[in-house]
């Protein structure tokens, strides 16, 4: 019984100290969230924060004058832009 103790307890300190890692990091980036900012959801929607992060859920507008309610926890991050691609570099269009 103690050898057996002995192989679960370093997984199970894992487990927990990597859960207590992700909601820090998690709540550290809902709190930098401000009004406006282009974010992206879990499931896969971007848009631009419309109100800001309060309680249990925020509100996203998702295209000009649709706006969903989604939890809060289910923001993923910021959106981040695609980076423009150098000079010498050839565009899609190009590859034809």
């Amino acid at each position: 019984m103690v050898l057996m103790l002995m192989f679960l307890l370093p997984f199970i300190l894992f487990m927990f100290f990597s859960n207590r890692s992700q909601t820090k990091k998690q709540k550290d980036m809902e709190s930098k969230l401000k009004k406006g900012d282009r974010v992206v959801t879990n499931s896969g929607l971007v848009g631009k924060l419309v109100d800001p992060v309060e309680g249990r859920h925020a509100r996203l507008e998702i295209a000009p004058g649709v706006k969903v309610q989604v939890l809060r926890t289910s923001i993923a991050g910021l959106d981040v832009e695609d980076v423009p691609k150098a000079k010498d570099e050839p565009a899609l269009a190009d590859k034809k």
